[in-house]
């Protein structure tokens, strides 16, 4: 159970160096660290490690540095074992984005910042199952318009700014992981395979029979189960069970289980992904 702390907290890497974390960034950082453990919750283990690979085929794991960022210099972070989530959570972002910022100034084509990145998914935030790329974009464009806007924000103190942006992108961050978890509900799940197998040029190519679709969809939500028992949900005979297996197969929408002899788990290559997951 987390316990109610002061409106901010004061943090102190060296004499000469405090760090303040309001209240308004504790309770977004807060959000975002419980909604991403829900992602465990939500998705079977097969399943999102399925994803995350098709989410490093989309180049949306580990991105490259944003071609523009704004000159806010961010705080040094202080990231401690002691604290809570909350704090720990609002401290790795803001580390993540001086590391951003570093990466961007020494080689403006370099990929982002692995460590930085490392520590975030320490903390249970799971980034290889939802865009931060598409996060930091979206901060950085709001960000953007309301210096726009407002003028008197590019006068602001950097601690300000830095306090701004940092809100911005936590409720961006939110809103990503709230898209993967929304793509994985049951019902949303459902009507975007049955619509991949309506719709999706590969699929209608393969030909499949009427049955499959709710199979697949029950592959997904459980994440493995025996191939015989997969072919069962089908509905077919066994001989024409086993040729819908290999048409799976060959689209590579499906594998056999390494660690379950005799199983088969869901693939998630990136077209398909995109079918469940629009947005990306």
């Amino acid at each position: 159970m987390l316990v109610a702390l002061p409106m901010s907290l004061y943090r102190r890497e060296e004499s000469s160096t405090v760090t303040i974390i309001p209240a308004r960034l504790l309770l977004l950082g807060e959000e975002l660290w419980l909604k991403a453990a829900g992602l465990e919750g939500r998705l079977a283990p097969e399943t999102a490690s399925s994803l995350s690979i098709a989410l490093i085929e989309m180049g949306a794991h580990c991105p490259q540095t944003p071609a523009f960022l704004p000159q806010i210099e961010f705080s040094p972070a202080v990231i401690s074992r002691e604290s809570d989530s909350r704090h720990r959570t609002v401290e790795a972002l803001r580390d993540y984005c001086r590391s951003l910022l570093a990466t961007a100034e020494a080689d403006p084509s370099g990929s982002c910042p692995t460590a930085a990145r490392q520590k975030l998914d320490e903390l249970g935030l799971l980034t290889n199952l939802w865009c931060l790329n598409r996060a930091m974009t979206r901060a950085i464009v709001e960000y953007e318009e309301l210096s726009s806007a407002d003028s008197s924000l590019a006068r602001q103190r950097f601690s300000d700014q830095e306090l701004q942006f940092l809100q911005l992108l936590l409720s961006a961050c939110i809103d990503e992981v709230s898209l993967t978890l929304d793509a994985f509900l049951p019902s949303t799940l459902r009507t975007r395979v049955f619509k991949a197998f309506q719709s999706n040029e590969q699929i209608r190519d393969a030909k499949f029979g009427k049955g499959v679709a709710p199979a697949l969809l029950c592959l997904i939500l459980q994440g493995s189960m025996p191939q015989n028992e997969f072919e069962m949900f089908t509905g077919l005979n066994s001989e024409f069970s086993q040729l819908e297996v290999c048409r799976f197969d060959q689209l590579g929408i499906l594998t056999a289980s390494k660690g379950k002899p005799g199983w088969v788990e869901p693939r998630l290559p990136k077209w398909f992904a995109v079918c469940l997951l629009p947005h990306l």
